[in-house]
């Protein structure tokens, strides 16, 4: 059995030196300091701690004038009668005073949803420069799925809260994304199909 002690340990030390080589990329998608406004996209997330970190530099980024507005997107949850996106721009509104620079997506219920509807509506729903406000490993993937869509803006930036360096969140947050990754590459039947029963979907219209 020594050969298969050696296959898992090379697979942890693979599996460990692949999460910090994307934690390390990752940290090239913040570009908060170029920020000279535009719309902040901030993304839903069920975490309360990580939605309370971007919210906060959403909101930061808003008073100082590198951003002009913030469009809250995600969290739809048909099953809980939740609307994610509306609670975290009410949250950033009582926190910042500036409720009519903030607005929220309410249909979308995860990352690929809440960009097939930015790209349609930017015009009207996100003016400007587009940054998305998230973790920055999010930020990442959500680049490459608003690129993949035929009505988007033809650049967007990054905004990163301070990350948290406890490695075991980091690698929890990583292997998050690789699933996100997996879903995102299925058709779209099967895609739809998961997230309905992961979180839930809208009762069909008579």
């Amino acid at each position: 059995m020594r050969w298969l002690r050696r296959i898992v340990f090379w697979l942890i030390i693979l599996d460990l030196a692949a999460t910090a080589l994307f934690w390390g990329v990752s940290r090239f998608m913040d570009q908060s300091r170029a920020l000279t406004g535009g719309t902040g996209v901030v993304f839903y997330t069920d975490n309360n701690k990580d939605a309370a970190a971007r919210i906060a530099k959403a909101v930061n980024l808003l008073k100082a004038g590198k951003l002009d507005r913030l469009y809250m997107v995600g969290g739809h949850r048909p099953q809980e009668g939740w609307l994610g996106s509306q609670e975290m721009a009410l949250i950033a509104a009582r926190g910042s005073g500036l409720g009519g620079r903030i607005s929220a997506d309410v249909e979308s219920r995860d990352t690929i949803s809440g960009l097939k509807n930015l790209a349609r509506n930017a015009k009207t729903k996100a003016p400007g420069e587009i940054v998305f406000v998230s973790n920055c490993m999010q930020v990442i993937r959500a680049k490459v799925i608003y690129n993949a869509q035929p009505d988007h803006q033809p650049s967007v930036m990054g905004a990163c809260p301070p990350g948290d360096l406890n490695p075991l969140d980091i690698w929890r947050r990583a292997h998050y994304e690789a699933g996100a990754w997996v879903l995102y590459a299925m058709p779209a039947g099967w895609r739809d199909a998961v997230l309905d029963r992961l979180r839930g979907a809208d009762a069909p219209t008579e």
